[in-house]
């Protein structure tokens, strides 16, 4: 790939910043069970990971009423809200190192606000991000464009100048859609098939560097983060 360069980060939640892939399959799952629903693995990938609630709850329950779809959804939440799930590993020490060099981050998700306030009170990253976008906050979730488009505009940013982290094909597809530039983190290597320029298990196999000339810039060999040209940027 040919170097791209940047001016903000974007983060997704649930297996970018958090380790809840499995915490998400079971609370759907575990809930399908209950109502005599089946689930396989090929409908978790596309209905599951990285889509909005309403999305899933139309694909697995679509057939029950609204008063039990409610009853359904409260059940699924509950199980995600006291879930205790781990950051992904280096992504603290990589936050911490946009964060001395002033680069503008987002928290991009299809989840819940109060569970994102959960998520950031128990890693102690409530005020990490400058930008929080949950799943009410657009009309279309994930993997329309929607999300990126609007982090990007309050980061005071354009689409193309973001660099997103994603996990999932449905929040590649939404990262390349607005115009950014996608990394896959995870074990999915189909998610470069989908748009992401690579694929890295998690931030400790992502290679950074620091250096004081130059933009930021992602390229073959990793990523480089300038402290210039984050100050610069950071008195606009």
């Amino acid at each position: 790939m040919t170097q791209r360069t940047f001016t903000a980060v974007c983060f997704d939640m649930d297996g970018v910043l958090i380790q809840s892939r499995d915490v998400i399959e079971f609370a759907w799952t575990s809930v399908a069970r209950r109502y005599g629903v089946a689930v396989d693995q090929a409908f978790i990938t596309e209905h599951i990971h990285g889509r909005p609630g309403g999305h899933t709850m139309q694909a697995l329950f679509g057939q029950f009423d609204e008063p039990q779809r409610v009853a359904i959804k409260q059940q699924v939440d509950a199980v995600e809200q006291v879930s205790t799930c781990a950051l992904v590993p280096g992504v603290a020490a990589f936050i911490a190192q946009l964060k001395a060099s002033a680069v503008p981050m987002a928290l991009v998700t299809s989840s819940w606000r109060a569970r994102v306030e959960h998520v950031l009170q128990q890693h102690n990253l409530t005020s990490v991000f400058d930008s929080i976008i949950c799943r009410d906050d657009v009309r279309s979730g994930k993997p329309a464009p929607d999300a990126y488009r609007l982090a990007a505009a309050q980061l005071e940013r354009q689409s193309d100048e973001c660099l997103v982290f994603e996990d999932s094909v449905s929040g590649v597809q939404s990262a390349i859609s607005s115009g950014a530039l996608c990394v896959g983190i995870g074990e999915d290597s189909t998610l470069t098939d989908h748009g992401a320029t690579r694929v890295y298990a998690d931030f400790t196999a992502l290679p950074v560097s620091l250096t004081d000339l130059g933009p930021h810039v992602f390229g073959n060999s990793g990523l480089f983060i300038s402290g210039r040209v984050a100050q610069r940027f950071a008195r606009s």
